[in-house]
């Protein structure tokens, strides 16, 4: 079976990979722009059955095309065990072809060829440089809270309205993106919705909708709303589309406006912080459970941690409509 992203093998079954040489000193030979630039009818399919792999290991629609499009350009490389095009990559890109060829490895039974090149590279996941690009981003003025909300109410006022609220709302809501997209979608299905809202406990439960908020890397579980914040983003005529967030970055894009939602999700947990809520539940509230001890096993939060939240986030929608 041939393998994406490889030149065709010569056999049906692909026999375990002994490498006794060391990539760094093997000399590459030129690539054929056939190599990588066409595929066959063949390994089309053998593509399609690894994005059908990706999708049941839970991946994103947006994650499955990023990775398939890093290993059709970089998958030759675990055949040829030679990483300089990669290496001149900048470290976010990278780190993205490296995702896509482990996945691909794998898919492949190839993991292990993976890792041997992967140590022979001296390649990592991260670069070294977090902390200090925690400390430049802790104290860079353009992403204070105040430059942040300035910059978001200005996105808003270019959108159409219905864009806009989704950019509120993900203030609000502290989702990604995507998430605060499909957030919407969900509350404006009637059906759905049923399922999702608790008016108890005032609260969208994203937990019951694993396959949208659940992800293997990125999850969110639970965001505590008001029944103002849902009719903000609740349609009334149902011909009205939801955009999807590539459509609102277009449409800032066209407007001349600096398009970053991702401030969103910074902005809800740092007035969150501002305003008094634990650090963990902030994390709770984003979708990161922590390994401690204390955390999964002992704590629990006041009785008033809910009213505690809506009231910042209350103050939150005010300072965003002023």
């Amino acid at each position: 079976m041939d393998r994406v992203g490889f030149e065709p093998t010569t056999s049906g079954i692909r026999s375990p990979v002994k490498r006794k040489y060391d990539p760094r000193f093997t000399k590459s030979s030129p690539r054929k722009e056939s190599d990588t630039a066409s595929v066959t009818p063949r390994s089309l399919q053998e593509l399609q059955q690894f994005c059908d792999w990706l999708e049941a290991q839970g991946k994103t629609h947006w994650t499955i095309k990023q990775t398939k499009n890093y290993a059709k350009k970089y998958g030759y490389i675990l055949n040829s065990g030679n990483c300089s095009d990669m290496m001149t990559l900048s470290p976010r890109n990278r780190h993205h072809a490296m995702a896509a060829l482990a996945s691909l490895a794998k898919f492949q039974g190839q993991y292990d060829s993976f890792q041997l090149l992967k140590q022979s590279y001296n390649l990592k996941w991260s670069s070294g440089q977090e902390s200090l690009q925690s400390f430049n981003r802790f104290f860079n003025p353009e992403l204070s809270l105040e430059s942040m909300l300035q910059q978001i109410a200005k996105m808003i006022s270019k959108t159409p309205r219905t864009m806009g609220q989704i950019i509120k709302f993900a203030c609000l809501t502290g989702l990604r993106p995507a998430e605060a997209v499909e957030s919407v979608r969900l509350i404006n299905d009637k059906e759905e919705f049923k399922k999702y809202y608790n008016a108890e406990r005032q609260a969208l439960e994203h937990f019951r909708f694993p396959s949208v908020f659940l992800r293997q890397a990125k999850k969110a579980y639970i965001s505590f709303v008001t029944p103002e914040m849902l009719d903000m983003v609740r349609y009334i005529e149902p011909s009205i589309a939801i955009p999807t967030y590539n459509a609102i970055m277009l449409t800032c894009r066209r407007k001349g406006v600096s398009m970053d939602m991702r401030y969103c999700r910074k902005i809800f947990a740092s007035w969150l912080h501002k305003h008094g809520v634990s650090d963990v539940l902030i994390d709770l509230l984003q979708g990161r459970v922590g390994k401690s001890v204390l955390v999964n096993h002992y704590l629990q939060p006041g009785q008033d941690y809910k009213d505690k939240i809506l009231d910042a986030v209350n103050g939150l929608r005010k300072e965003i409509e002023k």
